[in-house]
Formats: C-alpha cells, sequence, structure tokens
C-alpha cells in the first residue's frame, strides 16, 4: 500500500535590497582583503586596517539582520535571529487571562 506523505509548501523568500547590497559590500571587502594580504607582505598596522574594515561589515551586517527594519529583525534573514522573549509571552498570557 502507498504511503502518503503530507508537508508544507515553502513560502517564498522574501527579499531586502539593504540586505543584499550590505552582503555584497562585505563580500567585495573580503576579497579585496585577501587578494592585498596575498600580493604583499603586510606590517602589523597594514593588517590590522584591513582587519577593522572587515568588522566594520560584519558589523552593519549583524546589526541590519537584527533591527534594520525600523528595529524589528531583517526578515530576509536565513533565519529568525530573534523572538519574543518566553517570559514576555508567559506573562501577556497572564495579563490576558487576568
Amino acid at each position: 500500500m502507498g504511503t502518503i506523505v503530507n508537508s508544507r509548501a515553502m513560502a517564498a523568500k522574501l527579499q531586502c535590497e539593504a540586505l543584499n547590497r550590505i552582503l555584497q559590500e562585505a563580500d567585495r571587502t573580503f576579497r579585496e582583503a585577501r587578494e592585498i594580504r596575498r600580493s604583499k607582505d603586510l606590517s602589523f598596522h597594514e593588517d590590522s586596517e584591513l582587519t577593522r574594515g572587515e568588522h566594520k561589515r560584519i558589523d552593519a551586517l549583524v546589526k541590519h539582520l537584527l533591527s534594520g527594519h525600523e528595529g524589528r529583525p531583517c526578515p530576509a534573514g536565513e533565519r529568525p535571529i530573534v523572538g519574543a522573549p518566553k517570559r514576555a509571552e508567559l506573562l501577556r498570557k497572564k495579563a490576558a487571562v487576568a
């Protein structure tokens, strides 16, 4: 006898222009830094400057994913970064019942 498989349809992937731009800038920054590191021997100071640029791109990406849409997480991220705190949810339920 055949088996029936029930599955949910995947939702359409949301697109966020700001997220795409930040990812492209980060990719470009990392590629440029890698090429510079491979092409010449860097001093400690030069390498720290390259690393600082990479960190700025990572910080911008994380900031956008966490609060880039009017203080709310970006809906186009790979997976939900943050959810409502469990304690706040319990307090809301108790307040609704009371």
